[in-house]
Order: structure tokens, then C-alpha cells, then sequence
């Protein structure tokens, strides 16, 4: 119980620790996201202001021989002029992580013709580009028909002007590269602070329980010595009123006597098989055995009591299906079961016990008609001492133990154990145990 406690505590604490870190991550993401696409829009409205001159080169529409005429009407292309033959290549692009970030980022205007055709463009970067992206990147304009929006990570924008048709397009591929190292920076230190955080929690957490391991550990002690106590006066008041009723014959008061005797020693013995089972004693001895042969040794002989009870026992117990676990264990999680739903059930009412094989596991339902359980009480029938009212009242003889001890030997053999009860359809307890 107090591995499972840690654990769900610890599990909680890293649960919302990750997804705190997420939050965080997508929130920096988005808000990058945020600030380039408002960037870029800024920029758009700037260029589109400057009547969408970029501020340095263009290229004009080529010849028939595929020159551009300059000033002197001598043919050049705009990229030489941009940067002189004598000084070589550009600062920018003379080697290849300068090339890379040469790339990166750059805005172009785009003159069209009247039947959407590329009159000219030009750019600040006009060796980045050639005419044919620049042709490919006003095709994808048009085919979305916005004035505006982005495409990739280039954004752009429609202008008219002069009965002159434009459109600006600032490339954003550095701004997004960045963003993405960015991220990429904030993952892994949001992962890093995620561990370092999660196993401090986990040693916090093993500090803050250890006070409630240690009583819960005195506790289960206490239960088992006091039942170990509690056994001898039982049974010195069991034997001392059979001697006086052998010498005063019957008597309702020794009758009463001998009941309540009866009632706590059976208390007594359900405490102490919680305490064992809380240990976890080495001593419980697992091995594989045959399932079916022990739930039907239960079954045959519970048989007369249901009759007995004015009620219907029906099994569904298929030969052959084994399990690995502690036999004994097993039947008196059958018997505890059987007793409840005989218990709970109604006036002539129906029980049935079946069991499936399935895969690698085993599963044990118990069906009962009857009063539901209402659903918040589905979770609380399995604590210790605990009986809803009325349906689990005092006047069922019984002390709260059963589901306890049901669940405890669930626990030991690590299956698990759940109840389905709804009004009119009964109720059904259902073990699931690893063959």
C-alpha cells in the first residue's frame, strides 16, 4: 500500500511537471510563431509604403539574349553589379556556413502584367533567386487568390498602385531556422530540468511518506499481536462456558455467550490473515496449479447453502485452465465472493461464478442479483471495516473484512479486482489474475 502511494504520488508530481514543461514549450513556440508572422507583416506594410523597392539592385525583364541593359547600355547581369568582379565572391557566401546564412533570408517585389505574368522583380539579394523560383512563387500567389498570407516561410502581399500590380514577399527562412534552434535549445533544457526536478520529487516524496510507512508498519504490527492476544482469552471463554453448560444445561445467556465467541474469533482470524497478507510473507509459495479443480472444490459443496438460502447457484467452470499462484489463497477468494453475494443478494435471487481463460490471464466474475451498489460506494466496499448502508448493514453479520481480504489476496498474486453493479443488470465482481 505504501509502494503503491509513492508511486501514484510521484507519478502525479512528474505528470504535472511534464506537462507544465509542455505548456511552457508550446507557449515560447507559439508566441515565436507569433512575433515573426507580426514582423513580417510590419515589413510588408513598410516595403509596400516604399512602393515595393526592396532599397538596393533589381532585376528588370531580360532581353531576347538574356542580358539586362545598364545605365551605359552595356549588358550586365544585376548580380555583378551588386558586388564587384576584382573583390571575388560576396563576404556573405565565401565559404559554406556563411553561404548558409546568406540564404536565410531576404524580401523581392514582383511586377506583374496584366494576364498575371512576371514583368520584373527585384530584390536587395538578387543571387539568392533566379527567374524561375521567382515565376513558381507567384503561381502559388494566384492559385490562393488572397491579398495577403504565406506561403512556406515566405509571406506576401497583393498592392496596387498606379494601375501597377506588385507583390511583396519577405522571406522569413532565418527568422524560422532561429526559432527552431531556438526550440530546440528550450526542449532540451525544459527536458534536463524535467529529470533533475522529477528526482528530486521522487526523493522528496520517499522522505514525506517514510513517517506514514513507519506507523502504517506499527499499525499492521498492532493488529497482528493484538489478534495473537485476542485468540487465547477467546478460547478460555469458549471452553469455560461449555464446562458450565455441561453442568446448567443449556442456558440463553451462555447461548449468547458462545455466539459472540464465535463472532470475534472469526474477526480475530480475518485480522490476522490481513496482517500475513500485508507482509507479504516469503513463506506464501507460488506454483502453478489447476485453477478450475479449485474453484470447483468451492462451488459443489456451496451449493447446499444457496439451496438452503431459497437461491439459484449457476457456474460456468471450463476443465483444465491453470494458474500460477497460491491455491489456498485462491479458494477463500472464492469463498469470500460466494459469501458476499449470497449475503447480498435478493429473496430468491440468482448467483452465478464463471471463469475465463484469456490469453495469459485468468478472469474470476461472481454475478448476484440484488441492490446495486451505489457508484460512490463501488470504490469505498473494498476498505477495511467499511459497509454501506443499508445494503452492507450490520444486520448481514458480517465485519467489513471480506472485500479487504478479497482484494489483499488480488494483491499478493498482482491481478486486480473491480465491481460492476447497476440497478436492475446486479452485480459482478471481476478478478483478473496472470496465469
Amino acid at each position: 500500500m505504501i509502494r503503491r502511494l509513492r508511486f501514484r504520488m510521484t507519478f502525479l508530481v512528474i505528470a504535472v511537471l511534464v506537462v507544465v514543461s509542455v505548456g511552457i514549450v508550446l507557449a515560447i513556440h507559439l508566441s515565436t510563431q507569433r512575433n515573426i508572422a507580426a514582423q513580417a507583416e510590419n515589413s510588408l506594410s513598410a516595403l509596400a509604403e516604399k512602393n515595393g523597392n526592396p532599397g538596393r539592385g533589381e532585376m528588370s525583364k531580360p532581353d531576347d539574349d538574356g542580358k539586362k541593359p545598364d545605365d551605359d547600355g552595356k549588358k550586365k547581369h544585376e548580380s555583378e553589379k551588386s558586388w564587384p568582379k576584382d573583390k571575388g565572391q560576396p563576404p556573405e557566401i565565401r565559404n559554406g556556413r556563411d553561404a548558409a546564412a546568406a540564404e536565410l533570408g531576404n524580401s523581392y517585389s514582383i511586377t506583374l502584367n496584366e494576364d498575371g505574368t512576371v514583368a520584373s522583380w527585384s530584390s536587395e539579394r538578387t543571387d539568392l533567386y533566379s527567374d524561375g523560383q521567382i515565376a513558381e512563387m507567384v503561381e502559388a500567389v494566384l492559385a490562393e487568390g488572397k491579398e495577403s498570407g504565406r506561403i512556406g516561410t515566405q509571406f506576401y502581399r497583393k498592392t496596387n498602385k498606379n494601375d501597377e500590380t506588385k507583390v511583396l514577399v519577405l522571406d522569413a527562412r532565418l527568422d524560422y531556422l532561429s526559432a527552431e534552434s531556438t526550440l530546440r535549445s528550450v526542449i532540451l533544457v525544459t527536458a534536463a530540468a524535467c529529470v533533475l526536478l522529477s528526482l528530486l520529487a521522487w526523493l522528496l516524496i520517499r522522505r514525506m511518506v517514510r513517517p506514514v510507512e513507519e506507523a502504517f508498519v506499527r499499525q499492521k504490527q498492532f493488529v497482528s499481536d493484538a489478534s495473537h492476544e485476542l485468540k487465547t482469552p477467546l478460547a478460555v471463554i469458549s471452553a469455560n462456558a461449555e464446562v458450565l453448560e455441561q453442568e446448567i444445561g443449556q442456558n440463553e445467556y451462555l447461548g449468547y455467550i458462545r455466539s459472540e465467541v464465535r463472532r470475534t474469533d472469526s474477526l480475530v482470524r480475518n485480522l490476522l490473515t490481513l496482517a500475513r497478507l500485508d507482509r507479504q510473507e516469503k513463506g506464501i509459495e507460488m506454483k502453478p496449479f489447476d485453477l478450475s479443480h479449485a474453484l470447483l472444490d468451492v462451488v459443489l459443496p456451496f451449493e447446499s447453502t444457496v439451496y438452503e438460502a431459497g437461491k439459484i447457484l449457476e457456474y460456468d467452470i471450463p476443465d483444465g485452465i491453470e494458474c500460477n499462484g497460491n491455491e489456498e489463497m485462491i479458494k477463500q477468494l472464492a469463498v469470500i465472493l460466494l459469501s458476499n453475494a449470497l449475503k447480498y443478494s435478493d429473496e430468491g435471487g440468482q448467483i452465478r461464478i464463471s471463469l475465463n481463460a484469456r490469453g495469459k490471464q485468468r478472469e474470476i466474475r461472481v454475478f448476484n442479483t440484488g441492490n446495486p451498489i451505489a457508484p460512490e460506494d463501488q470504490e469505498k466496499i473494498f476498505d477495511r471495516f467499511w459497509r454501506a448502508d443499508p445494503a452492507h448493514g450490520s444486520e448481514t453479520g458480517g465485519h467489513g473484512l471480506g472485500l479487504a481480504i478479497a482484494r489483499s489476496i488480488v494483491d499478493t498474486h498482482h491481478g486486480k479486482i473491480s465491481v460492476e453493479s447497476k440497478e436492475g443488470k446486479g452485480t459482478t465482481f471481476t478478478v483478473t489474475l496472470n496465469a
